[in-house]
């Protein structure tokens, strides 16, 4: 019986954990973010006490997007809204109906936690807060990190483990 509740808790915290850890970074990352660049230039302190002083250079890449990845589907709030839902719904299905094992579970968690990341930000600003510059081409944030690796990582599992996507034994 105790086994039985250490392999929930073990599958538990594979499906859930990595999503929730995406989720977290993401939040605290963009909160310390905007304490440190927007707020003291809204109320002329500096909050970062002089140990970050290329801050200010960095606060320029800090980019509002009202779209998706590369800028796609700009002002377009309802579509991205309704696709990231979607995006949810289908990773909660796929983690519900599969045997816990190897990446898949920790993969679909990471693109749920990510996605779940810049739905939170749509809904309190209208637009997706990125601010680590990618060599000037993209701007992008710790929920599209866990959306990619995530990707990378069902992709990975798909051609070289289908066994962590079979079936849930009933």
């Amino acid at each position: 019986m105790k086994e039985d509740a250490m392999k929930k808790k073990e599958d538990w915290f594979r499906w859930v954990g990595p999503g929730l850890l995406v989720l977290f970074l993401d939040r605290m990352v963009k909160w310390l973010h905007l304490r440190m660049t927007v707020l003291p230039e809204k109320v002329g302190v500096d909050l970062h006490f002089g140990f970050f002083p290329d801050v200010a250079d960095k606060a320029q890449k800090t980019v509002q997007n009202a779209g998706m990845a590369f800028g796609l589907f700009q002002g377009n709030a309802g579509i991205i809204l309704i696709v990231s839902i979607l995006l949810l719904i289908a990773c909660f299905f796929l983690l519900r109906g599969m045997r816990p094992s190897g990446l898949a579970p920790i993969a679909l968690s990471m693109i749920a936690g990510g996605a779940l990341g810049n739905m939170i930000d749509r809904l309190l600003y209208g637009y997706v807060l990125d601010m680590f510059p990618f060599f000037n081409w993209f701007v992008f944030n710790v929920a599209d990190v866990g959306v990619v690796v995530g990707a990378i990582l069902c992709g990975w599992s798909l051609l070289f483990r289908p066994q962590d996507w079979s079936k849930k034994e009933q």
